[in-house]
């Protein structure tokens, strides 16, 4: 799968990633980059929803009494057999210019997909859309998932 992202500090407007409480760090040989984690304390993940970039809360992790599936991940497949259509997905963007599996980081040519749903309040959820790994994807990371990369 995909752990988490970095971003380039500048595709994230300034006054949005400050709303966060989100700096610029390195992380290994990428400077100036903003973090995004699944295990950090709240999980989020920016993306493009209709042209507009914010961050979401990264899939439903903690809220034991939401609808909404406990993960960050939806498979492609399940989403094609429409297995999440109850929940009216809507296809959205995630910038990423690199992503991290198991301690390795990778680059990410121009993004990924993923999805948009909400919960029982109308608030906005992200989920990273997955599918079968590559045999380089899985030689590299030693996952047998992959975010659909754009």
């Amino acid at each position: 799968m995909c752990g988490g992202i970095t971003v380039h500090w500048q595709t994230v407007p300034q006054e949005l990633a400050q709303q966060y409480g989100f700096l610029p760090v390195s992380v290994g040989s990428q400077k100036h980059v903003l973090r995004f984690l699944y295990r950090d304390p709240v999980p989020r993940l920016p993306a493009f929803f209709h042209d507009q970039l914010d961050i979401y809360p990264w899939g439903n992790r903690d809220n034991k009494q939401s609808r909404l599936p406990k993960t960050g991940w939806a498979k492609a497949e399940s989403v094609d057999q429409g297995k999440w259509n109850w929940l009216h997905p809507e296809p959205v963007e995630i910038p990423a210019s690199h992503g991290v599996e198991r301690g390795v980081w990778f680059p990410i040519e121009k993004g990924m997909r993923g999805l948009l749903v909400k919960d029982e309040q109308d608030r906005p959820h992200v989920y990273m859309l997955t599918q079968a790994a590559s045999p380089e994807y899985a030689a590299m990371t030693k996952h047998e998932r992959m975010p659909v990369f754009l």
